[in-house]
């Protein structure tokens, strides 16, 4: 028997952890889970820039079935401002968001004469920066522990329920 909206609740807030760089929240609709991936100032001899990243995944629990679905949202902005040349300069940014599902892992890394790059553990200041990312490290526990709480993915359409997908 499957456990109860609260309790499969609880069950995946019980994973949160000042180690981890994301965190599980309690939502109307079910569970939120928000990483901020990426949040880094640089600056070069020639250029200069930011970059913020973020991931939010929403799951909907529906206690009268014991099944849950979720869907993702990934937002990422940049701006910077670049040498040109012969004393030019220029100016840009950038912001790209992805809503749907999605499996991805990505790693950035780069130098700079100065770069600060800050997560939940705090700042770090140096001439390097980085982040990485996978959206497996924020999903798979958090589905775990929906399983081990009798909880299954909905079933989506006519032919996901008739057959099982």
């Amino acid at each position: 028997m499957a456990e109860t909206f609260d309790q499969a609740q609880a069950r995946v807030l019980a994973l949160n952890s000042d180690e981890l760089p994301f965190v599980y929240q309690a939502a109307p609709y079910g569970i939120q889970a928000v990483w901020k991936y990426a949040d880094v100032k640089w600056a070069a001899l020639t250029a200069a820039g930011t970059i913020d990243a973020s991931y939010e995944l929403r799951v909907t629990l529906d206690p009268a079935e014991a099944e849950w679905s979720f869907d993702e949202t990934d937002t990422r902005r940049e701006s910077g401002i670049r040498s040109t040349g012969g004393g030019g300069f220029s100016i840009g940014g950038s912001t790209d968001t992805f809503k749907g599902r999605e499996t991805r892992k990505s790693f950035s890394f780069g130098v700079g004469s100065a770069a600060k790059t800050t997560d939940r553990q705090g700042s770090e200041e140096g001439n390097t920066y980085g982040y990485s990312f996978s959206t497996d490290e924020i999903k798979q526990p958090l589905i775990a522990a929906l399983e081990q709480a009798g909880w299954q993915p909905q079933k989506k359409g006519f032919f996901g329920k008739l057959f099982g997908g």
